[in-house]
């Protein structure tokens, strides 16, 4: 009976099953949930940095462009916002994030508990500064963090985007969306249906400093900078409304 138990746990650790480690079959779901198995389900991949016509009284002159791209086999939904000018600067709700505390990106399991096999798996669980005074520090100083687009400063009508398998979504944010201490998010969640009472999960990409090409990076910070758009700003276009051409 001693040797049973012998061998049984012998079998259970071969598995991975006590040690972390995902089971074959796990692996196998996963690289056929994923269309590119080298890359995440849903990221964000730099497209350029430059001139962007603000959407928001205050805002930079300069903009990031980005493609959000759906890397797995379900479609997602983001919210895009459809403004006067859509076709210049198509955007999406986002919210800009002070980073936690001691952070450097993305990547940091500070005072989370884990095994040896799962150090990789910590930037799931990176969660904002929640710290009151250092997050009142931040958006009072020189450098403070802006608002994103959300909380009633879209430049623009919120509008369900489903973005297919495969598929992507270009846009374009305020180059003061990210920062050294901030980062900026973009809400997600699978287009699927909501089916009884249980509520379908969602989640967000996220982008950080260190996510930015550093040949971006001295544009980005000295590029103008306005002060952040306060509660009562209002859009430079309204809805709707497209400018007349200027004369040559």
């Amino acid at each position: 009976m001693k040797n049973i138990g012998v061998f049984l746990l012998l079998g259970l650790l071969s598995t991975g099953s006590l040690c972390g480690q995902p089971h074959k079959e796990g692996t196998a779901k996963a690289s056929s949930f994923l269309l590119d198995s080298s890359k995440p389900y849903v990221y964000l991949e730099v497209d350029h940095v430059g001139q962007r016509e603000p959407l928001l009284q205050g805002e930079p002159t300069v903009g990031l462009w980005l493609r959000l791209k759906n890397n797995c086999a379900l479609p997602v939904v983001i919210v895009m916002l459809k403004g006067s000018l859509e076709k210049l600067n198509p955007s999406v709700m986002d919210e800009v994030v002070p980073n936690p505390p001691q952070a450097k990106g993305d990547t940091t399991g500070s005072g989370i508990i884990y095994k040896v096999e799962q150090e990789g798996l910590t930037d799931v669980f990176v969660t904002p500064n929640q710290d009151e005074v250092e997050v009142r520090g931040a958006e009072g100083g020189s450098n403070s963090v802006p608002r994103g687009y959300n909380g009633g400063q879209e430049p623009g009508v919120p509008v369900l985007t489903v973005v297919p398998p495969g598929g992507e979504i270009s846009f374009s944010v305020p180059n003061n969306h990210v920062g050294k201490t901030w980062h900026f998010e973009v809400p997600f969640r699978f287009a699927l249906k909501r089916e009884g009472p249980i509520r379908q999960p969602y989640s967000y990409v996220a982008f950080f400093w260190e996510d930015l090409p550093e040949k971006y990076r001295t544009v980005v910070i000295e590029s103008p900078r306005s002060k952040p758009a306060s509660p009562g700003s209002t859009l430079l276009h309204e809805p709707g409304h497209v400018d007349p051409p200027k004369p040559q």
